[in-house]
């Protein structure tokens, strides 16, 4: 099989989480780099091969990729997305969409508009124990979901500005928020609490330091949702699900299922990065909208959520 000629935008960690898996899986040949600083995608490209660039535009036009991967800041997306749409190129992106909500709606437009392969690295549905939690939920009524993420602070400046990073619950708490709709469907906020307090170590941080939301999903279940970036490290990152007669609780490690009279662990056995960017890559060789884990449209969906909490915590 021919391998996919494959462009990075972005040169962060994500970038190299993404790269790592595409040289293992051998699928792919990098064919250009581009970042915001050309230096960084020069380095990138030393270490992965192609050629860099410090313009996305330039680069699509040079290399003609058949797939780009996105893994940028919340409030540098938009540009390359569109970049992408105009040539034709499918691309996989990081979330969030955007800092904030009309950026990702703007993309979400475009993409359907041409029938785009773009998928989104929600990857906690790539997760293989994921099956175990919806099986565990088949058949039984879920009365409460509980979501927390509960963390630090993270150093980049662009984190602790709502406006560069659109907040925890934007930024951090989305994975809790997606595969909470993933598994139970939709959800609409009836209230939330996000307070933005002076914090000694962050002096020009606006984001709250603690946030909460009371959401009703359509199938019935309540839904709390939490985040801090208080803490020195992280405790808490996980969603649970309340059945009648089970607690169904899903993490970045796997699965757990309490009966009320045993208690089963289901540890996840793949890498779940490597799951979506196989299933991506799949999808482009197919011309398959609908076959990465999670597509942009959606990812939209989360988006709107997680936004909608946000509005409702200014308010609140």
């Amino acid at each position: 099989m021919t391998r996919a000629r494959v462009a990075m935008i972005g040169a962060g960690g994500f970038a190299r989480r993404h790269l790592e898996v595409l040289e293992r899986i051998d699928a792919s040949e990098v064919v250009g780099h581009a970042a915001r600083r050309r230096e960084a995608a020069e380095a990138q490209a030393a270490r992965f091969g192609g050629r860099a660039f410090a313009d996305v535009a330039e680069m699509l036009d040079a290399t003609r990729p058949d797939a780009a991967w996105i893994t940028l800041p919340p409030a540098a997306h938009g540009a390359p997305e569109i970049a992408c749409v105009g040539r034709g190129v499918p691309f996989f992106v990081e979330k969030p969409l955007s800092a904030d909500l009309a950026t990702a709606e703007a993309i979400a437009s475009a993409v359907a508009d041409r029938g785009l392969v773009a998928g989104v690295g929600y990857h906690w549905r790539a997760i293989d124990a994921v099956a175990e939690a919806r099986a565990a939920l088949a058949g039984r009524e879920v009365r409460l979901v509980r979501g927390s993420w509960h963390s630090s602070t993270p150093p980049p400046a662009w984190w602790q500005r709502q406006e560069t990073g659109g907040g925890q619950m934007v930024e951090q708490a989305t994975h809790v928020l997606d595969l909470a709709r993933h598994l139970i469907g939709e959800a609409e906020v009836v209230s939330a609490v996000a307070p933005v307090v002076p914090r000694e170590r962050y002096p020009d941080s606006d984001v709250a330091a603690a946030s909460a939301a009371l959401l009703r999903y359509r199938a019935g279940p309540v839904g709390v949702f939490t985040a801090t970036c208080a803490l020195a490290g992280t405790a808490e990152v996980e969603v649970a699900f309340y059945a009648e007669g089970r607690r169904v609780v899903v993490d970045q490690h796997g699965v757990t299922i309490d009966d009320g009279g045993e208690v089963r662990l289901v540890r996840r056995r793949a890498d779940p990065v490597e799951t979506e960017d196989r299933a991506f890559l799949a999808a482009v060789r197919a011309g398959d909208p609908r076959g990465p884990i999670c597509s942009y449209a959606d990812a939209l969906g989360t988006h709107r959520l997680a936004h909608a909490i946000r509005a409702a915590g200014e308010g609140g």
